[in-house]
């Protein structure tokens, strides 16, 4: 994996950005956090289509403003599926993009404005 730096292009605004993105999608109690609470937790992010990854530093940033660290087993510009085929069985593909480790509910906070994000740039780049 090459490791591309765009988290520096990010704007100045971007963290405004994201307190509005914030209190958009949990305006008052966050009902999820509270059922799944403080325990550490790993989750993996999956690709389940082709495609170009794109977003990267505006996911991170998502999940390094609510407390969570992303490990990245791909990069900014990668092509996702290319070689990976089908599974076993004919089978859909599955490529483990990156895993996301906090707390539960802090990652339930941010999994929804993250996702968006990376959804949105991924799809424009795929395009």
């Amino acid at each position: 994996m090459t490791d591309k730096h765009f988290a520096h292009l990010l704007p100045p605004s971007w963290k405004n950005t994201l307190h509005t993105w914030f209190a958009e999608d949990c305006p008052s109690l966050d009902y999820g956090g509270y059922v799944v609470g403080e325990a550490p937790l790993t989750a993996t992010l999956y690709a389940k289509t082709a495609g170009v990854l794109a977003g990267v530093p505006f996911f991170t940033e998502v999940f390094e403003h609510v407390g969570c660290s992303v490990q990245w087993n791909f990069s900014d510009g990668d092509v996702l599926g290319e070689g990976e085929g089908e599974g076993e069985g004919g089978g859909k593909m599955k490529v483990a993009v990156a895993k996301v480790s906090g707390p539960a509910r802090l990652i339930l906070l941010g999994e929804r404005v993250a996702l968006n994000t990376l959804a949105r740039c991924s799809g424009v780049a795929t395009a």
